[in-house]
């Protein structure tokens, strides 16, 4: 019986396949820390619009309250120091998703050139055991003519 075939790199396939799964998980993370933060800015921009609109409204009807132009100037301006500030992480978030990204890049790297040494070996291992299979046909091969020229000549 033939013997099986073992990748003797196994071992260390199994735990690059690991670190790639972990900065999929870590790439995964940070793009939903990104959604995060472009609902939020979403968000206060939604409230910045309706704020702007109450605030029109509540201008058209022709008379101008001091202490409610500035509440809804201040609430502005609160919101957007918040939009901002969202940027700010969005920026931050995608310059260090890039950095995760350029790590899974190098790691799926790494798995690749293991499963391909991985392919080559086991095609390797295939074609030795179509010669050796190949070998012994031949020896039975000359084995049973040799008996049957024994057998004519006897």
């Amino acid at each position: 019986m033939a013997r099986r075939f073992k990748f003797r790199l196994e071992t260390v396939l199994k735990i690059r396949k690991q670190r790639e799964d972990a900065a999929k998980r870590v790439v995964a993370e940070r793009l939903r820390q990104v959604a995060a933060v472009q609902d939020e800015t979403a968000a206060l921009q939604r409230q910045m619009d309706q704020e702007i609109a109450g605030f029109r409204q509540s201008h058209s009807a022709g008379r101008i309250d001091i202490t409610v132009t500035r509440r809804h100037r201040h609430w502005l301006i609160h919101l957007d120091q918040g939009i901002l500030m969202a940027h700010g992480r969005l920026a931050e978030l995608h310059r260090a998703l890039a950095g995760d990204r350029a790590i899974l890049t190098e790691a799926r790297k790494q798995v690749r050139i293991l499963e391909k040494l991985e392919e080559r070996q086991r095609e390797r291992y295939r074609q030795e055991l179509t010669r050796d299979e190949a070998r012994e046909n031949d020896e039975i091969g000359n084995a049973l003519y040799l008996r049957q020229k024994a057998a004519q000549v006897g």
